[in-house]
């Protein structure tokens, strides 16, 4: 009685080890599981295995090295790689070392099944072959003998069938191939190759006939798996170019950076000739923005459009005009070609695929793919396009977004510093003899900043900040900030009170930066002798810090009704005198290093 095949499935997911085993049991499959390399090694000498389920990345190594050592034991087990986008280039590897095929996680458990199903067959056809060696009449599948000298010996009927231009004694290497690497420098050894016979293609196991120079050939009808290779290499190169597009929707900087990349990236498919992407304008014209494959001269002339006149009736037109992925098998006898036939036999056009670019609904413009190949765009590919189109379409959405967002952004900014500069403003008018005080004080707080390497946007909020450091003045007697002669203690604590004033003002109102807070202490000291509150180093933050030291070395270095100004290099020496007493360290370096070695000076114009 024939057994079932055997299935074993290695892979470190016990979930889905549980549940492929239910349904490949109710298959009727009998199965095997193991959770690492090692046990499946283990498993597969335990009993013959027909089809191996390798995970690629298994915790104790990797699946292509648990293949090769299962057909090591097993020679006629086919395997079944398993993988995710990430390592989809030694998925490929694995199928030039001896896999059957890959899938790529999470895949559909049909497309698992058909893999298995197809795997499964191959490797009963192989079994039948050597079941039937000693059979050769009764193959149903062609064995031919061959001596030597490179001439037929034998054939069944179904190698008669097959071949039926060949006969006994008559030389076969023109239509088999070379036989050499299975008899020939006296090393006689079992060879598997491919052979291409009419439309057909055949895998041919070669095995030398013992005691004797002949080698018997058998032939197997592959013609439908190499077809379906072929399709699902091209799928998983597509695959891997979709990827390579959304890994770019990321980092696109703009929407024609990202429609070259596009175009680029599928031009470099294996058997692509063009890429075009165009988007719709309002007079129904389609406007190629991006292409490559093409010359700028050949786009020019395609006259695009998506209404329905006879350039609108192309497969990008109807995309566009439907919305929906549109196929071209054979672009030479396509009526709907007969505006470009030209161009299609001028560049070799074969086939075509056009798929809208879709964003919530609208369709902004076309994606559209050309081969070299008839018949290459099967519906699973232009479906896998489709989404890769709706991918970028969302994607020039958002950076279209992201573009007006940073407009209106800036234009908020500039707004609000309009605002704070007016309302600085005030206090000058009140005390025209410190005019420009505030803005100087801004200029060398955001330099100081930039200098410590703080993140643009904070650096920005010491502008504001400086600005309004002494908002408060607005609560104290004009005749007192504009006094001439040394304050009373009474005056003095009036002008004090200035940073509470500044505070109350502006703790009820929203900053993006601790601007009340900063207000409040950029007259304390690290040292606790600083006011209002006394605040020690660890309770002032940096921004009141940076403002404390702009605020100091303006000071020193501008004029005063009862002082003229005593300059930056005095200004200098009074913070580095008291670095790490009364002014963070890392401020005073950053302001004499503005001063003394990159040449800061305030703006003549403030």
């Amino acid at each position: 009685m024939k057994s079932n095949p055997r299935i074993l499935m290695v892979d470190d997911d016990a979930n889905l080890r549980r549940t492929l085993t239910d349904i490949l049991q109710l298959k009727g499959y009998e199965v095997a599981a193991a959770g690492s390399g090692a046990e499946g090694i283990a498993e597969a000498g335990r009993a013959f295995v027909s089809v191996a389920l390798i995970d690629l990345k298994l915790p104790d190594m990797s699946g292509i090295e648990v293949m090769e050592k299962i057909k090591a034991i097993s020679p006629q087990a086919e395997a079944i790689i398993l993988t995710g986008h990430a390592a989809m280039e030694t998925a490929i590897e694995a199928t030039n070392k001896g896999a059957f095929s890959y899938l790529l996680k999470p895949y559909k458990i049909d497309d698992l099944l058909l893999h298995i199903r197809r795997a499964v067959d191959r490797q009963q056809g192989q079994q039948e072959i050597l079941r039937l060696a000693s059979f050769p009449r009764m193959n149903p599948n062609p064995v031919l003998e061959v001596d030597a000298a490179g001439e037929l010996t034998y054939l069944n009927p179904a190698a008669a069938r097959v071949l039926p231009d060949l006969a006994v004694a008559q030389p076969v290497r023109e239509m088999l191939g070379d036989l050499s690497p299975a008899i020939g420098n006296g090393e006689r050894k079992e060879v598997v190759r491919e052979v291409m016979v009419g439309s057909s293609t055949f895998e041919q196991f070669l095995y030398p006939v013992p005691e004797s120079d002949r080698v018997r050939i058998y032939m197997l009808d592959i013609t439908e798996r190499k077809a379906h290779e072929i399709k699902l290499n091209r799928i998983n190169r597509l695959l891997l170019a979709i990827r390579k597009v959304n890994e770019y929707l990321l980092v696109a900087e703009s929407e024609e950076a990202l429609y070259r990349f596009v175009c680029e990236v599928l031009k470099g498919l294996e058997g692509i000739v063009g890429v075009i992407i165009a988007v719709k304008q309002p007079d129904y014209v389609l406007k190629p923005i991006a292409w490559a494959g093409f010359s700028e001269e050949m786009i020019s002339a395609l006259n695009l459009r998506w209404d329905k006149s006879a350039t609108g009736g192309g497969i990008m037109g109807i995309a566009a005009r439907d919305g929906k992925p549109m196929v071209a098998d054979d672009l030479v006898n396509d009526a709907r070609y007969q505006p470009w036939l030209h161009v299609v036999q001028k560049w070799g056009l074969g086939s075509a695929a056009a798929v809208p670019l879709v964003a919530e609904g609208e369709v902004t413009g076309v994606l559209s793919i050309y081969s070299g190949q008839r018949n290459v765009f099967d519906e699973q590919s232009t479906n896998f396009l489709a989404e890769a189109a709706s991918d970028i379409a969302i994607g020039v959405r958002s950076l279209r977004l992201d573009r007006d967002l940073h407009a209106t952004l800036d234009h908020l900014r500039r707004s609000m510093n309009s605002t704070v500069e007016a309302i600085a403003g005030m206090v000058e008018l009140r005390d025209p003899y410190t005019a420009g005080h505030e803005r100087r004080v801004a200029q060398l707080a955001r330099a100081i900043g930039k200098e410590m390497g703080l993140p643009e946007r904070r650096v920005e909020g010491l502008y504001v900040i400086g600005y309004l450091h002494d908002i408060g003045k607005i609560a104290v007697p004009a005749e007192i900030l504009s006094k001439p002669t040394k304050l009373m203690d009474i005056e003095l604590s009036m002008v004090k009170a200035h940073v509470q004033a500044g505070y109350d003002i502006l703790k009820n109102l929203e900053f993006p930066w601790p601007v009340a807070q900063a207000v409040l202490q950029h007259h304390e000291r690290l040292d606790g002798s600083g006011y209002p509150q006394g605040l020690n180093a660890q309770d002032i933050i940096l921004e009141a810090r940076i403002l404390m030291v702009a605020d100091v070395v303006e000071a020193m270095a501008s004029h005063r009704p009862y002082r003229s100004a005593v300059g930056f290099r005095e200004a200098m020496s009074e913070i580095t005198a008291n670095r790490g007493k009364l002014y963070d360290e890392h401020v005073v370096d950053a302001c004499v290093s503005l001063f003394n070695v990159k040449g800061f000076r305030f703006d003549s114009s403030f």
